[in-house]
């Protein structure tokens, strides 16, 4: 992108930082992948995966304790693995471009808390996984593809209540012209909420955010402190009413549509596909255990070819919750603002290269979000 094409609100300075900001992160996501498949590749190559379910039946004829032990051993030793990047990934870089506020004992004790979580959830679906595809082993495919996506209904609803709150507190907000101004866009577009909330972003990050989150009866509206803090009320009403078109136009079920016919093409490519796959390198059903790491890797494929597929999906809502933005607050000054400070304070690339936009972004880049916004107030 050219400088003098960028808009006068971005600071060019920042944007240099800011590149170099997402190279250093996409450095620890190269490695993080590269390790991975390594790690598949030795589990795979050396017969380890199939030598350990081996050892595992000889201390039990469970299937389901099969299943968990053979999950929580590889989850543990992954994890480990890996554990240097995260912490390069969430800790060094953020202090090192100004945005953790986290001591290193505040960083491990999310760790840990992330470490168990995302354990329970693992367990859960890999023991679905394979006592599914055990109990149906034609029609698989399509009983993991409904029972997954009840499973994320399920997680969104519950997320706001269970797991939100081991790593943030909230509080109402306690400003009350701002709560006002909210309420006033909420009931314009008929949405019912629990609360308004303010949630406590500053303990981890400088980074600002906002959102509605839940399903049901337990959707609410957090606004993080940092948004609050150093960002004007305009702009704060903007990512409000962003957030809000989502749930007027019903974005999050729109979404989960989407997603579940995604899950069901990728269960039932790979259902196409596994046989001759899983045979090359010495397994014959996709319920054994020990083709895990062949079955991790084919997902991650497949996910890898879609990405583009899904990124469209989501930044054509994320296109129309801008407009509906506009639309409720008339005030495309302040989101033009909102979204050059995204670019200065939070180094978001304004101009990102359009092939890398295109497959990866699940929301406009801010440059482009700018000049949809401009082109909204030319028309009126």
């Amino acid at each position: 992108m050219k400088e003098k094409s960028m808009h006068p609100l971005i600071d060019r300075e920042k944007q240099k930082r800011a590149k170099k900001y997402h190279k250093d992160n996409l450095k620890t996501s190269v490695a993080t992948y590269v390790i991975s498949g390594i790690f598949i590749a030795a589990l795979l190559w050396f017969d380890i995966s199939k030598n350990f379910v081996v050892f595992i039946n000889t201390v039990t004829n469970a299937r389901f304790l099969i299943i968990l032990t053979y999950f929580a051993v590889l989850y543990v030793i992954y994890t480990l693995i890996t554990m240097p990047l995260a912490y390069l990934d969430g800790y060094v870089i953020e202090h090192k471009y100004g945005f953790s506020t986290q001591n290193f004992k505040g960083w491990l004790k999310d760790w840990v808390k992330s470490f168990f979580v995302s354990f329970i959830l693992g367990a859960i679906v890999f023991e679905i996984i394979y006592l599914v595809t055990n109990i149906s082993p034609t029609l698989w495919w399509l009983w993991l593809s409904v029972i997954m996506i009840i499973f994320s209904v399920i997680l969104a609803n519950l997320f706001p209540v269970l797991i939100l709150p081991l790593f943030y507190k909230t509080s109402p907000i306690e400003n009350e012209d701002l709560r006002n101004k909210i309420e006033d866009i909420c009931e314009q577009t008929k949405i019912s909420v629990q609360g308004i909330f303010s949630i406590n972003l500053s303990s981890k990050s400088t980074k600002a955010n906002a959102a509605v989150v839940g399903l049901g009866n337990t959707k609410r509206i957090l606004i993080g402190d940092t948004l609050i803090a150093d960002y004007t009320e305009g702009e704060i009403l903007s990512v409000l009413a962003h957030e809000i078109t989502h749930y007027r136009e019903h974005h999050v079920w729109w979404l989960i549509l989407w997603q579940s016919c995604t899950t069901i093409v990728m269960f039932y490519v790979f259902y196409l596909i596994y046989p001759y796959i899983y045979g090359l390198v010495g397994f014959g059903k996709v319920s054994d255990i020990a083709a895990f790491p062949l079955f991790g890797a084919i997902f991650a494929t497949l996910a890898f070819v879609l990405k583009p597929f899904g990124s469209a999906i989501f930044r054509y809502y994320e296109r129309r919750a801008d407009k509906g933005a506009l639309n409720l607050t008339k005030d495309p000054e302040s989101f033009i603002a909102l979204m050059a400070k995204f670019c200065n304070k939070q180094l978001s690339i304004a101009y990102p290269n359009p092939f890398i936009e295109w497959y990866k972004y699940s929301h406009p880049s801010p440059g482009n979000r700018i000049k949809s916004a401009e082109t909204w107030e030319a028309k009126q």
